[in-house]
Formats: C-alpha cells, structure tokens, sequence
C-alpha cells in the first residue's frame, strides 16, 4: 500500500501547534512569531509536505518560473545582474521571482522554502557569504542552481564571476605604471573570496614586480568602513595610492579624500555612475556585469534542459577605466 501525502494535521502535530497557524506560516502571514515559524518550517522538511494540491502536481517541477537570489536589492552591482536576468528569461519563456533577503537568515530560508514548495524551474543565486547553507535543500530538490560572484567549497554548480585574481593583478599593473609605489588596499572580511582574491591579486602583482606589499585596511563592505579605512590611511600618511575591492567602500573612500590637496590615488571597483560625475573623476575597475546577468540566465537556461551535464564554471575579464583620481601619478615629494 502506498504512503499517503503528508497533510496540514501532520505538519501542525510534528510542530505543536494548530493547523491554522500551519496556514498562516505557509502563507507569509505578517506578525507570526519567528521562532514559531521556524517551527513549522522544520516540520514541513521533515514531513515532505507540499502545501495545496497544484503544489503537489508539481513534484516533476513543471513550473515556468526562476528564482534570483540576493542578499542586498540596493547594490548596484546585484540590481544590475538581475536587470539582465528578467529579459534573457523572459525570452526562454520563464518569469523571475525576485528574492531580496536583505542578509537576513529568517528571510532567506522563507524564500527557499517557497522555491522548493513551488518546484521552481531553477535558481541564480548570489549568497551573502561564502559560509551559505541554502544551497543544500535547493540541490536536494533536483532544482538547478547557477551561483553569481561568488565560491563555495566543495560545490558542484554550475558558476559565474569575475575573474577577481586578474581583476587585483590589473589594479596593480596599472598604479605601479603610473608611478605610484606605497599603496594599500581597503578590502573586505576574509571569508568573503570576491574581495580575498582580488587582494590576493593586486599584493601578488605588486610584490612580484615592484616588491614590498600593500598596507591592508579591511571594512564590511558599506559606505561607513570605507570611510574611516581611508581616514586611517590618510592618518598614517605615507600612502600614495589606494585601491579599493568593492564598490560601496569605494564610494565612501573617495567622501574622505574629497576635497583635499594632493590626496592618495584612488582606483575603485566597479564604473558606478558617481565614479563618472564627481570631480575628480575616479578611475575603476570595471567588471563586466551586464554579461554577468545575461550569462548567467543562459546557463540556467542550458542546466535545466540538460540537467545531467558536467558544472561549468565561466570566469569574465575586467578592464581599468583610467579617470582623473590616478591620471596624474604621484605628486613630487619635496
């Protein structure tokens, strides 16, 4: 005899609590308790429970529609990518579920849930962090997963990125050639590897060819720790140029030199519009993320047609933008 579904009464009996509040969890019902929710949730994992019956005729994941993933709607560089998604799916015949989790746990297990619930067609992820959990109940539901900018260890996905090692190596090439010869870089945490490895890129290139490495300053990648990473680096004072690994950082290094005489050099990570409008105009690093959003469609596009294929990883090349903030190589020491 076969094993009947789970119903509502199963999840509600596993979590302790009543149906309805089953119902109100399910539904993203505001003003439920988070701890109870999370209740439930576990209880719907480890029921199998699929809420409604169209739910459950979707177990061979029949649905149209993809899911993106990211952690912070106001970055340039994420509502860029998901810019690019929404048109390259749309002409697959897919519709785009956007998932703004803000950076918050809670958040983000609500919308996994609701893509394994929906049997969504696939998911392009960029996770906060490279310590995400989230990929395990997406890849335990058969469901296709591209991950954006970023590296997890030990996961076969299929990946796209910037190539952040040559993306450090170009910032480096270019502020030794201009004569600059005591820098620092303003970076991010260590577990994050987009702005480790393009550390890792600029202090390898500018050992090997100037020698000495650059003065380390690491922020938590938002305006704030950018700004007093550049206020401590203009308190030290030996510092004739700066290259900054990622772009809200950037924005905030640059409010602290602005206006000053003579400061640092400054080279920036992505071509954000102000890179363009204040004065002095900032040389960046620009990655290409346009392609990155677009691709990164076409490669879920491919996976869930051929989902048995061997993971491909695709890495995408930077160039320097050369702008007034590093034109003029270093100022005469007299």
């Amino acid at each position: 005899m076969s094993r009947s579904e789970p119903t509502v009464r199963d999840v509600a009996e596993r979590a302790g609590v009543s149906s309805a509040t089953v119902s109100r969890v399910m539904n993203d019902a505001p003003n439920v308790d988070k701890q109870l929710a999370r209740r439930v949730r576990e209880a719907v994992k480890a029921t199998g429970y699929v809420p409604n019956a169209a739910g459950r005729s979707l177990r061979a994941r029949s649905s149209s529609q993809i899911a993106v993933l990211i952690p912070d709607a106001d970055n340039p560089y994420f509502s860029q990518v998901v810019s690019e998604v929404e048109p390259a799916a749309r002409s697959a015949g897919y519709s785009v579920m956007l998932c703004h989790t803000g950076n918050e746990p809670d958040q983000e297990q609500t919308y996994l849930d609701q893509i394994v619930a929906r049997r969504m067609a696939g998911v392009i992820a960029i996770p906060s962090d490279e310590s995400w959990s989230g990929l395990t109940p997406l890849t335990e539901a058969n469901i296709p997963v591209v991950l954006v900018d970023r590296r997890l260890p030990d996961v076969e996905v299929d990946r796209i990125a910037t190539d952040n090692m040559d993306a450090g190596r170009q910032a480096a090439v270019h502020l030794r050639d201009k004569g600059f010869r005591r820098p620092a870089c303003i970076t991010g945490p260590e577990t994050l590897t987009t702005t480790e490895d393009r550390l890792l890129g600029f202090s390898h290139a500018w050992s090997t060819s100037a020698g000495g490495a650059p003065a380390l300053y690491r922020g938590d990648l938002h305006f704030d720790s950018g700004f007093t990473a550049m206020t401590e680096i203009l308190d030290d004072g030996d510092i004739d140029c700066v290259f900054v690994t990622n772009n809200r950082m950037s924005a905030g290094a640059f409010q602290a030199i602005r206006g000053l005489p003579n400061p640092p050099a400054l080279l920036a990570t992505d071509d954000d519009i102000w890179t363009r409008l204040v004065t002095p105009s900032v040389s960046v690093i620009q990655q290409p993320i346009r392609d990155t959003g677009r691709l990164a469609a076409q490669m879920l596009i491919d996976r869930i047609a051929a989902p048995n294929e061997m993971p491909r990883t695709t890495l995408l090349s930077s160039k320097v933008i050369e702008r007034e903030s590093t034109a003029g190589g270093p100022p005469s020491r007299g």
